[in-house]
């Protein structure tokens, strides 16, 4: 049986895992952030749909991080539940906005897989359910009415 201290600190690694994904996509690091996926990952795109494995999602991303004028996601409500000494699975509120023609703001909820790696906690898989995407519908900045 793992130490209390010792599941603290794996808890603590998954959400800076959660928190790297939306650092290193929205600094444009597609090297790290593909890091962040076992090499069989699975990871939802969008309503683009799902791509597997780190070759994938590099290629399918490539685009994307580059074209894009920013990209920035909020992550919260973060839960994690152990499933055995070196998996986990978990869930995350998000929004995000993307700066492109046109600007795509969304939200909705990020649903995990997770294992330990000899290169630390990865992601095994990322869905997400949506509440809304699509484009936004005023530009900003607006200025006031006279």
């Amino acid at each position: 049986m793992e130490s209390e201290a010792a599941r603290l600190a794996d808890r603590e690694a998954i959400r800076e895992l959660r928190a790297r994904y939306s650092h290193s996509y929205d600094s444009r690091q597609l090297d790290a952030f593909v890091d962040l996926f076992t090499e069989d990952a699975v990871l939802q795109l969008g309503p683009l749909g799902l791509v597997q494995g780190r070759e994938a999602i590099r290629a399918a991303l490539s685009g994307p991080i580059a074209t894009a004028d920013f990209a920035v996601h909020f992550t919260s409500d973060e839960l994690t539940e152990f499933t055995g000494a070196d998996s986990a699975r978990g869930t995350a509120r998000f929004a995000v906005h993307y700066g492109r023609t046109p600007n795509i703001e969304g939200a909705g909820t990020y649903h995990d897989e997770y294992r330990r790696t000899r290169d630390g906690w990865r992601f095994v898989r990322r869905t997400i359910d949506f509440f809304y995407m699509g484009p936004r519908t005023s530009e900003w900045p607006q200025t006031p009415s006279s």
